[in-house]
């Protein structure tokens, strides 16, 4: 009896369930791809999205420089030998100057709550000579900044000007640049240059600084139409507040007992 061909049948079948487990499961070969299984979800960090374009800057017209004030006036009782101010006490120079409105004396003369803020000497003139520059806050918190500057061995306030309370300064060039904060939002920026014998305004500009400069002023909403009852037919209407679904899933009736079958 021969079996030749059951063999045979045999294994065809056994070859081709080989290849039926290597499609399924992948070649794993050295240096070959296979698959893994699935992969953990790779976490993207978020990148920063802008809210609101940068403030705008809104440019002041500067205050023309008045053709009729006089010079000033050299202080009585302060001399500058050398012509060099920082060998003179700003206090003594405050003291000597009958600009000074009374709230400020008091301050001079101390007081609680009150400051004298340490000279700085830049060369605001160019004229290679630095400037006093100086500040007094009284103690209902008014600010005054003064600038003085000695020629032919005389000192003269060549500024003397009212700041809010808070305020900031610094110098560029031979600019004095004074920053005062309008509110939480907002503040003025005011550039004083040397103009014949004093120092005047020669740039003033408002600049937002908080995140709510840049929007509008809010506005009421439109009023929302009123329904007409008569045109009700049951149907939902586009925009209309629509009845919550309940999330919770039904009970599903209990599937019957399989029946067995009987011999």
């Amino acid at each position: 009896m021969r079996t030749w061909p059951r063999r045979t049948a045999l294994g065809r079948c056994a070859a081709l369930l080989a290849l039926t487990v290597a499609a399924l499961t992948g070649c794993s070969d050295a240096g070959q791809l296979h698959d893994a299984g699935v992969t953990r979800p790779v976490t993207v960090h978020p990148s920063p999205q802008l809210l609101w374009p940068a403030a705008a800057v809104t440019p002041s017209p500067a205050a023309a420089p008045p053709t009729d004030q006089p010079p000033p006036a050299a202080l009585p009782g302060v001399t500058a030998a050398t012509g060099d101010l920082r060998g003179l006490d700003a206090a003594t120079v405050l003291a000597h100057d009958p600009g000074l409105p009374e709230d400020e004396r008091a301050a001079l003369a101390g007081c609680q709550g009150c400051e004298l803020r340490p000279a700085q000497y830049r060369d605001l003139g160019g004229d290679g000579r630095p400037e006093l520059i100086t500040a007094v806050v009284t103690a209902a918190h008014h600010a005054y900044l003064h600038v003085y500057t000695a020629r032919d061995g005389q000192v003269f306030p060549v500024l003397a000007q009212s700041v809010l309370a808070g305020f900031t300064a610094d110098t560029a060039g031979t600019e004095l640049v004074v920053h005062e904060p309008n509110g939480p939002d907002s503040q003025t920026d005011t550039r004083y240059g040397w103009r014949s014998n004093r120092m005047l305004v020669t740039d003033r500009q408002i600049k937002g600084t908080g995140p709510t400069a840049t929007l509008c002023a809010p506005t009421a909403p439109a009023p929302r139409p009123t329904a007409d009852p008569s045109e009700d037919d049951g149907s939902p209407r586009r925009g209309a507040p629509q009845p919550a679904v309940s999330a919770v899933p039904s009970r599903s009736a209990p599937s019957a007992a399989p029946v067995r079958p009987t011999s």
